[in-house]
């Protein structure tokens, strides 16, 4: 396959597919999207990219397709039966789902790709909207080489750090450890800003000293600049940081190791997050 003039197609237009199809519309992929809503598509219309009837549509269109939707059902929905996204691909074509989905999802995933002879890499990404738009995402990739090198050149339309984790599948063990840890991180913000309340700091002063110094993290950030303000943004998260969680241990669980602290830490986050939630 020719690289240099991949086709490319996109499902999951949200808060960080979107971002990401702008950007592989900017680097000049001939681009394909499809959504469930037709209100999902009208920042496109009258651009580059071509609209596909079905997910099956789009898929004869592409050569590499995205996928960005929820969760694991969702993936399959777009991806499985006569009207799916493999029913219109060839062989060769390569699938990305950036879903953070189970280990079991990626593995009946790529089966039903393979059937079509059709290559599925599990490929997360990290850095929430703001990244997605800068093109400085980073996506942990799990499958084989050659399916990853094939899908390279579009994933750098959007991604910074972009790398091949291992076999199917290493690409959610690395995600939900990454977001374990930004739960853990989140949670112990909280709880600072919390003690500097107690030793009658001034907040704004410490939010903005903390920034900028060791003890800061990328979630410092997001709580101090958006959950502290924005509810509905917290419960949106507080529903993440639950599937995640649960990710992360049914993970632990099939490799027979000791979650450790890292979910019961976890945890705590996601109730800080439903308590900003209702406020």
């Amino acid at each position: 396959m020719n690289t240099s003039s991949l086709r490319v197609g996109f499902i999951g237009l949200g808060d960080m597919g979107g971002p990401i199809a702008e950007r592989i519309i900017a680097a000049g992929f001939p681009t394909t999207l499809w959504a469930r809503r037709a209100a999902a598509l009208e920042p496109y219309r009258g651009g580059p990219a071509q609209f596909a009837a079905t997910p099956k549509d789009l898929g004869e269109a592409s050569d590499v397709v995205g996928i960005c939707v929820f969760a694991g059902a969702d993936v399959r929905q777009v991806l499985d039966g006569v009207q799916g996204v493999v029913a219109g691909m060839k062989t060769g074509d390569v699938v990305l789902v950036h879903s953070t989905i189970s280990i079991d999802d990626t593995l009946a995933l790529a089966a039903i790709a393979a059937r079509s002879g059709v290559s599925l890499l599990d490929a997360p990404v990290s850095g929430a909207r703001a990244k997605a738009l800068a093109g400085e995402l980073t996506i942990m990739a799990g499958g084989s080489a050659e399916a990853f090198n094939t899908a390279l050149p579009v994933m750098q339309a959007y991604g910074r750090t972009v790398r091949r984790m291992g076999p199917l599948g290493s690409g959610q063990r690395t995600k939900v450890l990454n977001n374990i840890l930004g739960a853990c991180n989140l949670r112990l913000a909280a709880l600072a800003l919390e003690i500097a309340d107690q030793l009658t700091l001034d907040q704004a002063a410490v939010r903005e000293v903390l920034r900028h110094s060791s003890g800061s993290s990328f979630n410092f950030g997001i709580l101090v600049d958006r959950l502290l303000h924005d509810p509905g943004f917290a419960r949106h998260a507080a529903c993440m940081t639950r599937k995640d969680n649960a990710l992360y241990r049914a993970v632990c669980d099939q490799a027979g190791i000791d979650p450790s602290r890292l979910d019961q830490i976890a945890d705590e986050a996601t109730e800080l997050l439903e308590r900003l939630g209702r406020r």
